[in-house]
């Protein structure tokens, strides 16, 4: 009988404990511009989003420091890589996405000179559930030549 009630009291203090975890939170999270070494080229918003508790998509990115901002996504067909514009980035329930180099990303026109001395650009990120999230994202210099770990966007075309 001991026993029977030991396994029913942890079985509830267990099912208790899993409920404490944090509610899952629509984020976005390490935001950063990596900025075009060509002058005139675009430079790229690289992220990552974390899942809240529904399921939702990203569906656009602005900002007032930015001319134009466009999602893309890099694909490999026929052996080769290549971009297209990507309308929407499904976000699953507590799930993430990653906004990285060599897959989805937002190529960045035009970073206006108060953000470039800033050292960062404020975004607003628009999600189909209705969300809206503001974020920051450190602008991060021109590497020198030789230096680069093949992170930019001056080596594709679009």
């Amino acid at each position: 009988m001991f026993r029977m009630l030991y396994l029913v009291v942890a079985g509830l203090a267990l099912a208790l404990l899993a409920g404490c975890q944090p509610p899952a939170q629509l984020l976005v999270e390490k935001a950063y511009i990596q900025l075009s070494p060509v002058e005139g080229s675009p430079s790229v918003l690289y992220f990552t989003v974390r899942g809240g508790p529904k399921d939702t998509e990203l569906r656009s990115v602005s900002s007032a420091s930015i001319l134009r901002l466009e999602m893309h996504e890099t694909v490999e067909e026929n052996g080769m890589s290549m971009m297209r514009p990507l309308r929407a980035a499904a976000v699953p329930a507590r799930g993430k996405v990653e906004f990285e180099p060599g897959g989805k990303h937002v190529m960045v026109w035009g970073v206006d000179q108060g953000a470039r001395n800033r050292g960062n650009a404020e975004f607003i990120f628009t999600f189909a559930n209705g969300d809206k999230i503001a974020a920051t994202a450190a602008i991060r210099a021109i590497e020198p030549a030789g230096e680069t770990s093949g992170d930019h966007a001056g080596g594709m075309s679009h």
